[in-house]
């Protein structure tokens, strides 16, 4: 199951779209929309899903271009959608422009067949309250937002973040996948769940 990455923005995030050959999805598109359609085109794909691993500005800024094109809904955790208006804002602080209003809707944590593509959703709070991770079972591939990095884990002085309750959730809920899963986070480069359960200076076994 391929998993096409792309990287974009000032602060180099990642977005990715994994497919079977037929259906995909995405996750935290990327604000050039045109990777995605012309993805979609060249290897005949049809979207299933819009997901967001979470709600912060760097992540959301190519949602509504994406819902609009292909009239799909931005799926994203509840916490998170709670807190969006402050959550998007703080982008401007950093100098960066306002991120567009887009249609989302809450998604709860459970699993998941979008078209034939099983897909869990982990609620993972901690970098923010609503962050998701989004598991295929299939690939043992891991969407991990910002929850976790190479050798490193998101920040967590945002609105919504608690250390303490990264660490938990890494603990509890990533590091108890297979060892061998790969890990495709928000930013930098891929890891594996069992290599940063062992190694991750920030948070470990």
């Amino acid at each position: 199951m391929p998993v096409l990455t792309f990287t974009y923005g000032p602060l180099e995030n990642n977005a990715y779209l994994v497919h079977d050959g037929r259906d995909a999805i995405v996750a935290d598109p990327p604000d050039n929309t045109s990777l995605v359609l012309n993805a979609l085109k060249r290897e005949g794909l049809t979207l299933r899903a819009i997901l967001l691993t979470h709600l912060h500005f760097d992540h959301a800024s190519g949602c509504a271009a994406l819902s609009e094109a292909v009239g799909l809904p931005v799926y994203v955790g509840a916490e998170d959608w709670e807190m969006k208006d402050t959550l998007l804002s703080r982008g401007m602080r950093f100098g960066l422009p306002e991120v567009p209003a887009f249609k989302g809707e809450i998604l709860a944590p459970g699993s998941y067949v979008w078209g034939d593509m099983e897909c869990r959703a982990i609620h993972a709070p901690g970098h923010s309250a609503g962050s998701l991770c989004f598991y295929i079972p299939k690939e043992k591939a891991l969407l991990a937002g910002d929850v976790l990095f190479y050798r490193s884990v998101g920040r967590s002085d945002f609105p919504g973040g608690d250390a303490d309750t990264l660490c938990r959730t890494l603990r509890e809920r990533i590091y108890t996948l297979p060892s061998d899963t790969v890990v495709y986070p928000g930013h930098g480069p891929v890891t594996t769940v069992g290599d940063e359960a062992a190694h991750n200076p920030f948070c470990s076994i």
